[in-house]
């Protein structure tokens, strides 16, 4: 059987084998048509050949296409049989553009797929009212779901620097919606991810050892606000890099820190405002002997880095425009599209070596520690490497990643397996964990 010729909105492929330009197709008919069909099983010409299909295979396209595609989409994945030939289906369909396959946009060209231009993406961008897909859809959370000391702090800071003007009368209804993140008497995603107390927000904290990033001497994960976090990630790196001292007049001691905290409160609070909220969102802070990376689930503009927009004149892409709006009236972020020019600036003035890379779904931010083991105060939270609850930490590893096993979270915390088993007994005991499968070949269930 023959299922006629491809289009902008048709792709043929023999098999599997050929997912990964698959999900370069997915994205470049979302950003021409907003929807699309795939076959594996079928050839260019149309001809169905048939797919060989395992227990895995539609689970592996599944795997493959949450991976790739941001933001993120939930296509429709299914086998057919015709004539007597199996073939996997994928239907999917989606409004958010501009759509991105690792990192990469692309257009459809008929029965072609094509790399968008730098002017190209600049366009769709700006022709499309980013915001109004996700942070102005209005979620099912009322003002109960309110953290109410996040907001004041906010309401405090953005009337004090003058960004706000003060209400009549305290009101975090009033508040809210002239903000623009309450509606319907319920709170929109923007509001909700900035200031709800529901923690709908991950940040992964970690010390490692070495550079290898396998021990660590102190690791946390943090669910909170957008608002909250943003202060919590500032304070943990303060807290953990070096400070170099000197006296100063009379008896007064000067503490400058390895890394200018300027720039690192820019990009954390950058990491926060840009990340891509309609997946799963973890941001993340690692700290090595060599290295500050703060990285956040939220791919750069395609084709730009940061240090072009610190020293060209390129006009600001934001992904979240009532959040960067809203952390802007509270001084959290200055002028759109100025972060960058202030960091590169306190870097080249201090003599910070600094590099970033966007890809694998998200965009990360290194500070060098170039003054590490010079003649500075170290930092007492890293010097001692303090020691982490075993059980504690396994749920933590657990949590990212639940098929690791217990050679494997051995060797990352430095136990033994013993030491490991005791700790994953006493959290199935509290229920905190449960085994799916079997030792080899199963993994955790983690609550």
């Amino acid at each position: 059987m023959n299922l006629g010729i491809e289009s902008e909105t048709l792709e043929f492929k023999k098999s599997t084998g050929e997912l990964d330009k698959a999900v370069d197709n997915i994205a470049s008919m979302l950003n021409k048509h907003g929807h699309g069909t795939v076959y594996f099983g079928v050839s260019p010409s149309g001809d169905v050949t048939g797919q060989q299909i395992s227990v895995s295979s539609l689970d592996d396209v599944a795997k493959k296409i949450k991976e790739a595609i941001k933001p993120m989409i939930y296509p429709e994945i299914k086998n057919e049989n015709i004539e007597g030939k199996t073939v996997i289906r994928v239907d999917f369909s989606g409004s958010e553009k501009p759509y991105s396959s690792y990192g990469r946009y692309y257009k459809r060209v008929f029965d072609r797929t094509e790399e968008m231009t730098p002017d190209e993406l600049k366009q769709m961008m700006a022709s499309t009212d980013y915001a109004s897909y996700w942070e102005n859809n209005v979620t099912k959370y009322g003002l109960e779901k309110v953290d109410h000391d996040a907001l004041g702090k906010f309401y405090k800071k953005a009337v004090s620097c003058g960004r706000l003007d003060a209400l009549p009368e305290y009101d975090e209804e009033e508040l809210l919606t002239g903000l623009g993140l309450y509606q319907e008497g319920k709170l929109t995603n923007a509001g909700y991810y900035l200031f709800s107390n529901n923690k709908p927000v991950v940040l992964k904290l970690a010390v490692y050892v070495s550079d290898e990033r396998i021990n660590f001497s102190d690791i946390d994960r943090v669910e909170d606000n957008i608002f909250n976090l943003i202060s919590k990630g500032f304070s943990y790196i303060k807290e953990h890099i070096n400070w170099s001292v000197r006296m100063g007049e009379g008896t007064s001691r000067i503490e400058t820190p390895e890394i200018p905290v300027e720039a690192i409160r820019e990009i954390v609070v950058n990491s926060f405002a840009h990340a891509d909220y309609r997946g799963i969102s973890e941001n993340e802070i690692d700290i090595t002997p060599t290295q500050v990376e703060i990285y956040n689930p939220g791919e750069f503009p395609a084709n730009y880095t940061p240090k072009m927009f610190a020293k060209e004149r390129i006009k600001s892409m934001p992904r979240n425009r009532v959040i960067l709006n809203t952390l802007y009236k509270s001084k959290d972020v200055e002028i759109f599209g100025s972060g960058f020019k202030k960091v590169y600036a306190f870097c080249e003035k201090y003599k910070n070596r600094i590099e970033s890379f966007s890809g694998n779904g998200g965009f990360s931010f290194i500070f060098y520690r170039d003054t590490f083991g010079k003649n500075v105060t170290l930092n007492v939270a890293l010097n001692k490497s303090k020691r982490i609850p075993t059980d504690r930490a396994v749920y933590e590893l657990l949590k990212d990643d639940p098929t690791q096993t217990r050679e494997m979270l051995a060797t990352k915390l430095n136990r033994t397996v013993r030491t490991i088993q005791r700790a994953l007994d006493k959290l199935t005991g509290e229920k905190r964990i449960r085994r799916i499968g079997s030792n080899k070949t199963g993994y955790w269930e983690v609550f």
